[in-house]
């Protein structure tokens, strides 16, 4: 067994990402929340990863772990959300780690490769979204360093969702005033 190698996702594995996310988020639909990724299909998957940049995490021939990076967010997640909507924004999409393989650091791994090229992009701030009563991924969101900043509501999800961002850089000073 060799470590997990992270990459760029090819194109021609969108079917195994797909399989990755309802693996992922089954757990969540268990609970009752409808993630995107419990159901959503390889089309969505395809346009959700390739309109922004996707990475996984290879183990031994088999994907283990995923996350896309959107900039600028969604058209969709910029109607809802006006933190979205600011200059520079970065968007944390389908994070996501295989059930046999949680615990052992890859959904930060994922998370630090996405911060990171977002720095790289010169982004204002990542920001990510997910499910309210998700009090576990709530938590490791602001551990990781994420604030609460606004509630949103997606068509057809059965929880309001909480956007929480984290700034990658100071802002810049106010001019001062004559």
């Amino acid at each position: 067994m060799t470590g997990p190698i992270l990459r760029k996702a090819d194109r021609d594995e969108v079917v195994e990402m797909t399989n990755l996310l309802h693996l992922a988020h089954a757990e969540l639909a268990d609970r009752g929340l409808n993630f995107s990724g419990v159901d959503q299909t390889v089309a969505t998957t395809r346009r959700r990863s390739f309109q922004g940049s996707t990475w996984v995490l290879e183990q031994d021939g088999q994907l283990i772990g995923m996350a896309t990076l959107s900039m600028p967010p969604s058209s969709v997640l910029r109607n809802l959300s006006e933190v979205a909507n600011v200059r520079r924004a970065a968007w944390l999409n389908q994070l996501a780690v295989h059930p046999d393989h949680r615990g052992d650091g890859h959904a930060r791994t994922l998370f630090e490769k996405i911060r990171d090229e977002a720095i790289r992009r010169r982004a204002a701030f990542l920001g990510i979204d997910t499910a309210r009563p998700a009090e576990d991924l709530v938590e490791i969101y602001l551990y990781w360093g994420f604030a609460e900043r606004e509630v949103i509501q997606w068509p057809g999800k059965a929880y309001d969702s909480l956007v929480m961002t984290l700034a990658l850089r100071p802002l810049p000073a106010m001019p001062a005033q004559a």
